[in-house]
């Protein structure tokens, strides 16, 4: 029986003192260890469909993103490290892609917008 037992925030507190790792892991080790968790968002409305993405610490220049039957990837890949921490570039520099898949998604022709580490792709459906 664990001190915050029945309480709502123990993972939060676990996964904060990391309870299943030693507590002289190197920095290196943490970057390598992070979860990765995207939020994804999907959204239709009359003939569009909007997917939203949390992609933080990239600029609209260091993203690619593609639409095709059945799916929308996204793609983001650091190009210009100026300016960034260094504790962050290892991260970064590993890039992130995700992909969602929709079955029967007909597209027409689609947009996107990237601001303050959110995108937004619309696609219009035929």
């Amino acid at each position: 029986m664990g001190f915050f037992d029945e309480d709502p925030f123990e993972d939060i507190v676990r996964e904060f003192f990391q309870e299943n790792r030693s507590r002289t892991s190197s920095s290196r080790n943490s970057v390598k260890s992070e979860k990765e968790e995207r939020i994804i968002d999907y959204i239709e409305e009359d003939k569009n469909v909007y997917f939203v993405f949390e992609i933080y610490g990239y600029s609209k220049d260091d993203l690619k993103v593609e639409v095709g039957r059945d799916f929308v990837e996204v793609k983001a890949n650091i190009k210009d490290t100026e300016g960034i921490q260094d504790y962050l570039i290892p991260k970064l520099k590993k890039g992130v892609v995700l992909k969602k898949e929709v079955p029967g998604l007909k597209i027409k022709k689609y947009d996107w917008t990237f601001n303050n580490g959110i995108l937004e792709v619309r696609i219009e459906t035929k």
